[in-house]
C-alpha cells in the first residue's frame, strides 16, 4: 500500500453509507412491515446468527510514521510504513494498542473486526424488530398475548 492508502480503511464510504442507510431506514422500514413479515425476518436472522469464534471488538489502524533521524527522507514526505495496529478502548479513557507484525496478522485482524461488525449489525436488526413488535403489543417469542 502506498501513502495514498493511509487511513483509507477509516474512510470506507461504502461501509459508512451502508451503516447510515440501515440506521436511518430501520425504524420506518420495520414500522411498514406486517407483523408476519417481521416474525419471518426475525426467524431468518436468528437462523443465520452464528457466533464467530474469530471476532475482535477493536479498530484496525494503518499508520505512516516519521523516525527520529533528522536527515531521513521520512521528514520530506516519504514516511515509514504502513504499520497496522489493533486499537481497543479500555475503561477510564485508556487505550490498548497491538502492533500487527505480519501480513497474515493484518488479514486475520481485518476478518475478525469485520465479523464483529456483522454480528453487531444482525443484533441491531433483531433489536429493531423486537422493539416494533413490542410497540404493536405483540409477544416477542411468537405466542399470542395473554388477555
Amino acid at each position: 500500500m502506498g501513502q495514498a492508502g493511509a487511513f483509507s480503511h477509516l474512510l470506507d464510504w461504502a461501509w459508512i453509507s451502508y451503516i447510515l442507510r440501515i440506521y436511518m431506514s430501520s425504524k420506518t422500514e420495520f414500522q411498514r412491515l406486517p407483523t408476519l413479515a417481521l416474525r419471518q425476518r426475525k426467524a431468518r436472522l436468528l437462523r443465520s446468527l452464528q457466533l464467530p469464534h474469530h471476532l475482535i471488538h477493536a479498530s484496525l489502524l494503518e499508520r505512516f510514521l516519521t523516525c527520529g533521524r533528522p536527515n531521513c527522507s521520512c521528514h520530506q514526505g516519504q514516511k515509514h510504513g504502513p504499520f497496522f495496529y489493533l486499537n481497543r478502548c479500555l475503561p477510564k479513557g485508556r487505550m490498548s494498542s497491538l502492533l500487527l507484525k505480519s501480513d497474515a496478522q493484518v488479514i486475520q485482524a481485518r476478518q475478525a473486526v469485520q465479523a464483529y461488525r456483522q454480528l453487531l449489525e444482525t443484533l441491531d436488526q433483531l433489536s429493531w424488530i423486537n422493539l416494533e413488535l413490542l410497540r404493536r403489543g405483540e409477544p416477542l417469542a411468537g405466542e399470542p398475548v395473554p388477555a
